[in-house]
């Protein structure tokens, strides 16, 4: 394969084609990660994605990610607003003494 050719003939209309500006080849990966960090996507499933480690994606793109914390609460909130059910339940004095 020429690199040169495909380049010419593949990846520049490619590119041109998503209405993506023109980078290197390895430069879509930091743009993909890029991009999947400031879309939520979390960095193990991104690691994942990418076939690397999650201490290479924090070390590389953490500094991307440093709304986290707050996403993960809003999750976390949101997810305990669809609990309907109680964690635990009551036991008054009677059920108890039964119960023993």
């Amino acid at each position: 394969m020429n690199i040169n050719n495909w380049r010419n003939r593949v990846w520049t209309p490619g590119l041109a084609a998503a209405g993506v500006q023109h980078r290197r080849i390895y430069g879509l990966r930091h743009t993909y990660a890029t991009w999947s960090l400031a879309a939520g996507v979390d960095i193990f499933t991104l690691a994942r994605r990418m076939g690397t480690s999650v201490k290479m994606i924090d070390r590389t793109y953490g500094h991307l990610v440093a709304g986290a914390d707050v996403y993960e609460r809003e999750l976390l909130d949101a997810f305990d607003e669809t609990q309907a059910r109680p964690v635990g339940r009551a036991v008054d004095a009677q059920e108890a003494a039964n119960a023993a």
